[in-house]
């Protein structure tokens, strides 16, 4: 395998290379998006129905509204992006405002007001509000920040193979938060803080620190392509049409908003399966799980970007995405029979199985985005990493808005009670319920998503087709810019 890295790296013309400290300074973007993403993700539905009562379904709606206003605002931002002019480039002066801002707001998400109305109605239920409000600046802040960071990553080289080494940097470093956000619920149950509301307040702060700090590097370190500064502002809906009507890019993105609606939407199930169908409600014994097996996992994702990056040099971007997908397929199948307290170390078995083509899969979605880009561009004439990568972003939290508001109503419809589940335990019924929901939701997602996958168009051919054709325009520019 090192032959193939090593002969598809020295193909890469010099002027396409991406020098190493900026590809270090952009990936570490990627830590602060891993927090900003997984905090609300990873403590959300636990902390609000688990320690503050809050009605399942409600707080499923509550995780819905911010992740609902995010994807709408999406476009909005990445075209404004594209079309911004200012001394610090398109991008950074986003990235640093988004940055500041979510970082301000981290710790807030876990001080709910009202707590004595959390058995009301929706529109007098406090902390039902205050997580739909919280949450949804939280999000457009997340928005501000992540749609030119992930665009300014797009523009970073024009080369098939360099922009998927590029793009890996961004997961390389990110996961080192994927690593501690499987910590953040046993920390959170740390002896120090009185309850894990204020064990939620604390650890969030301190992720806001990291978030600060981290989602800084690539405002003040990398540079914008200089290429895009002339081009002509871009009407948003025109923006939006010439995206929607680009049949790669929405091949891509209904495999991609399929992945994620499978994976996501039994993650609200999951951890109450876990807590009280394996560790039969000893939360500590769940939490130093979830730090455990995250952990694994995140080191099993270095290994997922090597296997599958190393199929997509031999072969295609699109037979690396179906590889990835086969992975987690097995894996979840194996979840079945791991999700027994017979045989708990299953469980690792079956997530490193499937962590194994997770990572591979995202940074498969990220570069083929980037060659849709050149599509687009040869069709177009023009640059729109930020509308691209505003439609993917609004692809992924739509997904996640339809499955934070699904996972609720799943918990319920799998017969869920946390009263009835902290004094008595869960029933067996129940159990086997949310056990089907979680594995037979996520390998029939699964399934479709590959489906979809299958007739992406653009191959390593194509794509090299694509960047002759406009370095002839660009030449042919040139030359009639000089005469």
């Amino acid at each position: 395998m090192s032959v193939i890295h090593e002969s598809a790296k020295s193909s890469i013309p010099e002027n396409e290379k991406v020098p190493l400290k900026t590809k270090i300074a952009w990936g570490c973007g990627g830590l602060a998006d891993n927090f900003m993403f997984n905090i609300l993700m990873m403590l959300g539905l636990l902390i609000y129905v688990d320690h503050f009562r809050l009605d399942p379904k409600l707080a499923g709606m509550a995780l819905f509204v911010p992740r609902f206003i995010d994807a709408i605002t999406d476009p909005w931002i990445g075209n404004y992006s594209d079309n911004f002019k200012s001394r610090w480039g398109r991008r950074k002066p986003f990235i640093f405002v988004g940055v500041l801002i979510s970082a301000i707001l981290l710790p807030f998400l876990w001080t709910p007001v009202l707590l004595d109305t959390v058995d009301a109605v929706w529109y007098k239920n406090g902390p039902f509000i205050y997580l739909s409000v919280v949450g949804s600046l939280l999000a457009v802040s997340y928005t501000l920040f992540v749609v030119p960071y992930t665009a300014l990553g797009f523009e970073l080289t024009p080369n098939y193979d360099e922009r998927t080494r590029t793009i890996a940097w961004r997961m390389y470093i990110g996961l080192f938060a994927s690593m501690a956000g499987g910590w953040l619920y046993w920390l959170c149950q740390l002896k120090y803080f009185p309850d894990e509301g204020v064990g939620a307040v604390w650890v969030s702060a301190g992720a806001a620190v990291l978030v600060l700090i981290f989602g800084w590097i690539p405002a003040f370190f990398c540079k914008e392509t200089q290429d895009t500064k002339t081009q002509l502002p871009i009407k948003l809906w025109s923006a939006i049409k010439f995206s929607l009507t680009n049949k790669p890019f929405m091949i891509l993105m209904g495999a991609y908003l399929v992945v994620i609606i499978a994976i996501t939407a039994s993650s609200g199930v999951f951890p109450f399966l876990l807590i009280y169908g394996v560790f039969e409600g000893n939360k500590a014994n769940f939490g130093e799980y979830q730090g455990l097996v995250i952990t694994m996992g995140s080191i099993t994702s270095y290994l997922s970007m090597w296997l599958i990056t190393a199929v997509s040099l031999r072969s295609s971007k699109r037979w690396a995405m179906l590889s990835g997908l086969g992975f987690i397929f097995v894996g979840f199948i194996a979840y079945w029979f791991a999700i027994d307290p017979r045989w708990s170390w299953m469980l690792y078995v079956a997530a490193f199985i499937g962590y194994l083509g997770m990572q591979g899969c995202w940074l498969m979605i990220d570069s083929m985005v980037a060659d849709v880009c050149d599509a687009d561009e040869l069709e177009t004439g023009l640059r729109r990493e930020g509308m691209f990568s505003a439609v993917k972003g609004f692809a992924l939290k739509l997904a996640q808005a339809i499955t934070s508001a699904v996972g609720g109503f799943m918990i319920a419809f799998a017969g869920f009670d946390a009263d009835i589940a902290n004094d008595t335990g869960v029933p067996e019924g129940v159990i086997f319920n949310m056990k089907a929901l979680v594995v037979g939701v996520t390998c029939i997602g699964l399934l479709a998503a590959a489906c979809v996958m299958w007739f992406y168009p653009i191959s390593r051919e194509a794509a090299a087709r694509t960047r002759e054709a406009l370095a002839q325009r660009k030449r042919h520019e040139d030359d009639e810019a000089v005469s």
